[in-house]
């Protein structure tokens, strides 16, 4: 089964909610307010909300396809299409006054009866559009090119890793990372990991102790997620060490 969603990857249907979330370990997000005497929890409110990485990765799996929310009004249709015609003749009224400047130079000229040969006008005035010819291998489709992640985010990259691995991914923004990790459903346990996505593999100190101090603190391990060069995305565990003794010092012999 297919889910369609939104363009800004809205759920507007709760069995396609669940169809993502027992079926596809896609997590939905609380993207809808219910009105103020409602007494419904965040996870229950229609819309539901998925992040660009969640529908990435059912993009290229082939369970999630995008569409327009709703089709444009009439009255829509027609107000863009006066916008249109307006920039339209705007344009048009521009480039009249910039041609103007350069009356040998342009063909289109609208004070020529006839336009001129190509052959009659100066080598400076001839723009010969080019085409640029890409390797078939080089150009970037939803299905397989986008493995080694050249035009794919990061965060994207990581999130279909870690996907396809057999985890449920939330945000983890609440802990200050970018994913939290899960071995089951999000709604029967807690989260084992909180991911944070870097361009490199460097960390500051001051980085280091503070997500070490934090996952300690809320009981979870903290994954360094980045990319190497060769296009490898790589993990790296980091576990807070509490360094305070429970040794108690000895007395000294001399007292008694």
């Amino acid at each position: 089964m297919v889910v369609a969603v939104c363009l800004d990857g809205k759920v507007w249907s709760a069995a396609d909610a669940k169809e993502l979330r027992e079926k596809h370990r896609i997590v939905c997000g609380s993207g809808g307010v219910c009105r103020e005497s409602s007494n419904k929890a965040p996870v229950h409110r229609i819309p539901l909300q998925l992040t660009p990485e969640q529908v990435y990765v059912g993009h290229l799996h082939g369970f999630i396809t995008k569409e327009s929310s709703s089709p444009p009004a009439t009255g829509d249709v027609m107000a863009n299409v006066a916008v249109s015609s307006f920039l339209q003749g705007w344009w048009v009224s521009a480039w009249n006054t910039l041609a103007s400047f350069f009356p040998s130079y342009v063909v289109l000229n609208r004070h020529w009866a006839t336009p001129l040969h190509v052959d009659q006008l100066p080598s400076t005035a001839i723009m010969i559009p080019t085409l640029t010819t890409y390797p078939k291998d080089s150009i970037d489709n939803d299905n397989e090119a986008n493995t080694l992640g050249t035009h794919v985010p990061l965060r994207h990259r990581v999130f279909r890793d870690l996907w396809e691995k057999g985890f449920h991914i939330t945000s983890g923004s609440k802990f200050g990372g970018d994913f939290l990790l899960y071995d089951a459903d999000p709604l029967t346990t807690h989260a084992s990991a909180i991911v944070v996505v870097s361009e490199s593999p460097m960390v500051p100190a001051a980085d280091i102790a503070g997500f070490g101090r934090l996952a300690r603190a809320v009981k979870k391990s903290w994954v360094l997620a980045y990319s190497n060069d060769r296009c490898t995305i790589c993990y790296t565990t980091l576990v807070h060490v509490d360094t305070t003794s429970d040794r108690r010092p000895r007395r000294p012999n001399n007292i008694s």
